[in-house]
């Protein structure tokens, strides 16, 4: 449950004495999933926007994720929001949380966030934090430090942006301008005032039946065991369509290594703001691709998907190689061997998808290379 106090004076700034006291405060919504406020909520809001202006732009899920890459790379270079911390104070638990600089705050109830991202960075109980959960009226509050780490956390699992878990969140808006905020998805300017998040009620959900999941599990292995391996049932042009067992796996073998190749990038980047500017829409768009070789049944690799790892990879080789050899000297020498040694390996993964003849005419070097 989202509540709203719109005068900024009304409360105490740093220590609630009554947690659970509601008087000054009105119910603005009820909150499901997550909360964000800062970038998250401006790229969101500004892409609802967008969707109301120009709605047959953004019928398809794949068209919807092309605009929130557009949206986030322009804010990559704006930076609206980068002294998030001195327009807003953070409360958890009634105490105050010293904030690092940051451009967005988001307090979450589910693992899954801005479309499908394990935001908090990963579902096990660790020797400070308990394991994430929906049903144990806990928040999970992380700290959003740039477009290029949301788009990252797609395809790493990131955790030094977490800030707390909590059970009652309250965010004082300081200043005289609003700040985006969003509630599911559902973003708005919100005034100078005080917000405050905290545990409404519950509802009878469905869940799984994990004895019958095990149960059916051990009826498909035998089923393995005593058949061999199955593939779904094609019809000619789907079996056309689909990657076989052997391109598969080195199309995997890339997108892992396209996937350490990013972590070195953002690594670099914390010390070289020109990585982050130069090659966020690389990173994005490889993100998302490499993020579509995670399906249910690893053999239905579709070649569509894997021309989409091969051209993103290549196109974030090309571009990050080419800061390297002409325009990035400020690199401590052991971020460069790092990123150099990625690098070769994502090359050396590349060489070998060229070998695939569906592959060849993608991979290989146009005259501009």
């Amino acid at each position: 449950m989202l509540l709203a106090n719109i005068d900024p004076f009304g409360a105490t700034p740093f220590i609630d004495p009554d947690l659970d006291s509601l008087e000054g405060y009105m119910e603005k919504c009820v909150m499901n999933n997550y909360f964000g406020i800062g970038l998250d909520a401006k790229i969101s809001l500004e892409f609802n926007n967008k969707r109301e202006e120009h709605p047959e732009k953004c019928r398809s899920r794949t068209k919807n994720m092309m605009w929130y890459g557009v949206l986030g790379t322009k804010e990559l270079l704006q930076r609206t929001y980068k002294n998030l911390e001195q327009k807003v104070q953070l409360e958890c638990d009634g105490q105050y949380i010293p904030l690092p600089s940051l451009q967005g705050i988001a307090v979450l109830n589910i693992p899954s966030y801005a479309g499908g991202t394990n935001f908090w960075g990963g579902t096990k109980e660790d020797d400070i934090f308990c394991a994430p959960s929906f049903d144990d009226k806990i928040l999970e509050v992380v700290a959003v430090f740039g477009s290029m780490q949301m788009a990252v956390s797609r395809v790493i699992k990131l955790q030094h942006h977490r800030i707390a878990q909590c059970r009652t969140v309250k965010i004082t808006i300081l200043g005289d301008e609003g700040v985006p905020i969003q509630v599911d998805g559902e973003a708005w300017i919100q005034p100078p005032g005080v917000i405050k998040i905290q545990h409404k009620n519950r509802a009878q959900m469905l869940t799984r039946d994990r004895a019958f999941e095990n149960t059916l599990k051990s009826w498909e292995d035998k089923l393995k065991y005593d058949k061999g391996p199955l593939r779904p049932h094609l019809y000619p042009q789907q079996s056309v369509d689909l990657a076989t067992e052997e391109e598969a796996t080195l199309v995997q073998m890339c997108a892992r290594a396209a996937e350490e190749l990013i972590t070195r990038i953002c690594e670099a980047a914390k010390t070289n703001g020109l990585l982050e500017q130069e090659l966020a829409h690389a990173v994005n768009a490889a993100s998302h691709a490499i993020n579509k070789t995670h399906p249910k049944f690893p053999e239905s690799l579709t070649r569509n998907t894997a021309i989409e790892v091969a051209s993103t990879v290549k196109a974030l080789y090309n571009e990050t190689e080419s800061l390297l050899l002409g325009r990035v000297s400020l690199l401590d020498p052991p971020e460069e061997e790092q990123l150099s040694g990625a690098l070769q390996t994502a090359e050396l993964e590349l060489g070998k998808l060229g070998e695939i003849p569906w592959l060849y005419h993608i991979l290989q070097p146009n005259d501009e290379e």
